[in-house]
């Protein structure tokens, strides 16, 4: 029998900085609070993965190994923001990608681009050793950023579509963080939240018995996830709960959250997300 790629791992604290679940894992809903001050804001696509890497460049634990440690950014499209943030990367959009989804028919947006491969940063630096090396030498609290395609904010799952036989990027990195070394943090955008247990969805995209047409196997991470949530927390002492997602005239996949607290915090959490306002569609 073909050896499951589908990997559950414990679940690891969340990012400093990072919001209480809007509900547990049980599903039951939070004790209500009375705020002084309540805004929602409309962020598209775009706007959520550049306030994702602004957060992640402002989180003490990421500037602590950028320090004195190592950070991985591995290749995606949330990922090219914090390679941007973190790193400088200055490539042509898609240069940092590899697998991604595009409607049926559509060209990649790494086509007639020259790739770029993981960047390692060691004290913050550049380097050009290669992502397998830079994961033996890592510590246990280095990081390494993997994005995913899907999202169970409510469950604290990820799923990320594995297409090679080996597991691609996610089977290397797991071979280390599953044992409890190195922390690999989920960076993903709000639009790809649903209400599906992941597990499920890997169970059945792993049946080795049906005819298989453009399905690949899902590889599950359970904690760490890195969603706008978590980003405008990093900012203010704020709440922060889901109040519309999608929309028209480029609001497609958008999320609009309410940000909730005293009148002071709230007027930080607005002021951070607007430094996105008008990020371009990647």
């Amino acid at each position: 029998m073909r050896k499951r790629l589908v990997l559950l791992c414990v679940a690891a604290t969340a990012v400093a900085g990072g919001c209480a679940r809007t509900a547990d894992s049980t599903g039951e809903a939070p004790e209500m609070k009375s705020y002084e001050r309540i805004a929602t804001v409309r962020l598209t696509v775009a706007e959520g993965k550049r306030l994702i890497a602004k957060g992640i460049a402002a989180n003490p634990a990421v500037r602590d190994r950028l320090e004195k440690g190592i950070v991985i950014i591995t290749r995606g499209t949330t990922n090219t923001y914090i390679a941007e943030q973190l790193a400088g990367l200055d490539a042509p959009r898609g240069a940092f990608v590899t697998g991604h989804i595009v409607p049926n028919g559509s060209r990649g947006v790494s086509a007639g681009t020259e790739p770029v491969g993981e960047i390692i940063l060691l004290e913050g630096k550049r380097s050009d050793i290669g992502y397998s090396e830079a994961l033996a030498m890592m510590g246990p609290d280095d990081i390494v950023f993997k994005g995913a395609n899907m999202l169970n904010y409510s469950l604290g799952q990820a799923a990320v579509n594995i297409g090679a036989p080996d597991g691609g990027t996610v089977g290397r990195l797991r071979a280390y963080t599953d044992k409890g070394n190195r922390r690999w943090i989920v960076p993903v955008g709000l639009e790809k939240d649903t209400s599906w247990d992941l597990t499920l969805c890997a169970r059945v995209a792993d049946d080795e018995d049906a005819d298989r047409t453009g399905t690949v196997l899902l590889n599950i991470k359970q904690g760490d996830i890195y969603t706008e949530i978590e980003a405008i927390r990093e900012f203010a002492d704020v709440d922060v709960y889901p109040a519309a997602t999608g929309g028209v005239r480029g609001a497609e996949g958008g999320v609009s959250l309410m940000i909730c607290g005293s009148r002071e915090q709230v007027e930080a959490a607005l002021e951070a997300v607007a430094a996105v306002y008008g990020e371009e569609t990647f």
